[in-house]
């Protein structure tokens, strides 16, 4: 199921989250504490069979890539960052001078082998991050089969992280009468919303690893952050003529970067969580320009989001009190495709309570208790998300 208002993704998928963590998060008020967790509800869930889990990376990532290095108009053998999209008999067009080539042989992952300014196009030099799109294939007239393209994936793995968080209330406190309710519930409400915060850490900032603590191993789960860095998202610092500096012509960069990049049958959308401080930057960039938009919408779900228009596609951004506590993240763009994520779940969400009358408090007079899920994250395709780090001031274009 899609979060209606804020993306679309798996709208096809039906409401079976009743009961699931991220439902309860998303529709009793944990958004502001806890907004990826929330939208995960409209995401995947998948049981993981074991403590580690694995998937393959064969998504068919549609677009283009980009140059690699300057060559000038004799050359055939080309460098460029990524031939994965591409087999022999390609047609392939470089936007930005306009000339079509058309590929002999891919020879390694970054490289192939071209015939130059075909199609009545001429052979120009080519540039460091020039974008070379595909535009399909041609056989010539009795020619023998193609070539068999195998997508060949590369296997990642990740972790199941236990997440525990504990709640307790004396005989006599449980006993008061409160004006304001139950104290029992607030404190059972309290466990519950810095047990989906600390879930939110991870699912975001989490490193994947594994541990021994006191004779027992520990497992922690990568998160999405580590994902982008680790497997080749778009990662790139603000720099519009000066480090930390970024105008709307670098976000617009940035967004076109990370558009150009999808998967095959989902819609091509993203989420950008960051800070407040980020988010006023912005902003001033817009007035500054005068030639951007960016509206502020409210979703039924209490999460708070802006849409900025772009040219090939809308950036939503929600801010995130995670990023506003960090003086790292707080000045970053953390941007998410949310029909690439998804939770791994060894052990659903369950709860354990204690108390003197059942015998499992060794008699002490309370009743005690805790909130405890087992998950991992599993992040696909990551060429299609990015960060832009370091962004400190805004500045005309």
């Amino acid at each position: 199921m899609a979060v209606r208002g804020v993306f679309a993704s798996h709208n096809s998928i039906m409401g079976d989250r009743i009961g699931d963590l991220s439902s309860r998060v998303l529709m009793l008020g944990y958004t502001g504490s806890a907004p990826m967790l929330a939208l995960s509800s409209g995401m995947p869930k998948e049981s993981a069979a074991d403590t580690a889990f694995n998937w393959t990376e064969d998504q068919h990532i549609s677009g283009n890539t980009l140059k690699n290095g300057t060559q000038n108009s004799a050359a055939t053998v080309l460098a460029v960052d990524d031939t994965s999209i591409w087999a022999k008999n390609s047609i392939v067009m470089n936007q930005t001078t306009g000339e079509y080539v058309f590929v002999v042989s891919v020879d390694s992952s970054t490289q192939i082998t071209v015939l130059r300014g075909i199609g009545g196009t001429t052979a120009q030099q080519m540039t460091d991050n020039d974008v070379l799109q595909s535009v399909g294939t041609a056989f010539e007239e009795g020619g023998g089969k193609p070539e068999s393209v195998t997508q060949r994936g590369e296997t990642r793995t990740n972790y199941t992280q236990i997440f525990k968080n504990g709640w307790a209330i004396t005989g006599t406190a449980k006993a008061v009468k409160f004006h304001t309710g139950s104290q029992l519930a607030y404190n059972r409400s309290n466990a519950l919303g810095y047990h989906v915060e600390d879930i939110e850490r991870a699912f975001l900032f989490g490193r994947p690893g594994v541990m021994v603590n006191g004779g027992k191993q520990l497992r922690m789960s990568g998160g999405i952050d580590y994902h982008i860095r680790t497997f080749g998202g778009l990662v790139t610092p603000a720099n519009a003529g000066g480090a930390g500096q970024m105008n709307m012509d670098g976000v617009r960069h940035f967004m076109r970067l990370v558009f150009d990049r999808n998967v095959k049958g989902l819609p091509n959308e993203r989420i950008a969580f960051t800070g407040s401080a980020v988010l006023e930057l912005i902003q001033q960039m817009i007035q500054k320009d005068g030639m951007y938009q960016i509206h502020a919408e409210d979703t039924k779900y209490g999460i708070k989001i802006w849409k900025l228009q772009g040219f090939n596609g809308d950036l939503t951004l929600a801010t995130h009190p995670l990023f506003t506590e960090n003086s790292i993240w707080g000045h970053q763009l953390l941007v998410v495709h949310p029909g690439l994520v998804k939770k791994r779940v060894l052990r659903d969400t369950w709860e354990e309570t204690f108390n003197s009358n059942n015998m499992n408090n060794n008699g002490i007079d309370a009743e005690e208790g805790y909130i405890a899920l087992e998950t991992g994250f599993q992040v696909s395709a990551v060429e299609t998300m990015g960060i832009m780090t370091n962004i400190q001031t805004a500045v005309a274009s």
